[in-house]
């Protein structure tokens, strides 16, 4: 009887490590991430496209700041990147021009028929990948539409600084939409 209890102790040792090893197995992926990612394809860009510069953005809305936030966003998505190189415009294969092209703020829940709680900016955009030397379009889109809700803050001032949160994250989403389609476009 001593034999099959040593038997069992051993089984239930042995199930516990597995155990175990399992759990930090599950573990171990989950927090190093499902491993997707949208990867940069910059193998597929012409050969000849090195180094790029992210010219100011135009703004033809009436968010002033919301060009200025695209820029930096995108030169940031550029500097975190790897394959194209930001520099300055001198030095620079292609030259990445955009304009917001309109923007629009609606209301989008209410607590009275006048009275919104929670309202959507709309941004429009159109950008251009242009080479530097002769100014030649190598690539463009005017199809890129983001949108972002805020809620409508205690008075004015506190929902136009919950507005301008809102209009910083569109402004990554742009970023890396457009990093990503211009870094897989060819």
């Amino acid at each position: 009887m001593s034999r099959i209890s040593q038997i069992v102790s051993c089984v239930r040792h042995q199930g516990r490590f597995i155990l175990a090893v399992f759990a930090f197995c599950v573990l171990w992926t989950s927090l190093s991430g499902c491993g997707y990612r949208c990867a940069e394809r910059i193998e597929s860009l012409p050969p000849w496209i090195k180094t790029v510069y992210v010219a100011p953005w135009a703004n033809r809305s009436n968010e002033l700041l919301l060009g200025v936030w695209i820029t930096e966003e995108l030169r940031h998505e550029f500097l975190r990147g790897r394959g194209l190189k930001l520099v300055p415009k001198d030095e620079a294969d292609v030259i990445l021009e955009g304009e917001i092209v309109s923007t629009n703020t609606s209301g989008l829940s209410y607590i009275r028929y006048d009275r919104a709680v929670e309202r959507r900016i709309t941004a429009e955009c159109s950008v251009h990948l242009v080479r530097r030397e002769g100014g030649k379009a190598i690539w463009q889109t005017g199809n890129i539409v983001r949108e972002e809700s805020f809620l409508v803050g205690q008075d004015v001032m506190q929902t136009e600084g919950i507005k301008d949160e809102a209009l910083q994250k569109l402004s990554r989403n742009v970023a890396e939409i457009i990093y990503h389609r211009i870094t897989g476009v060819f």
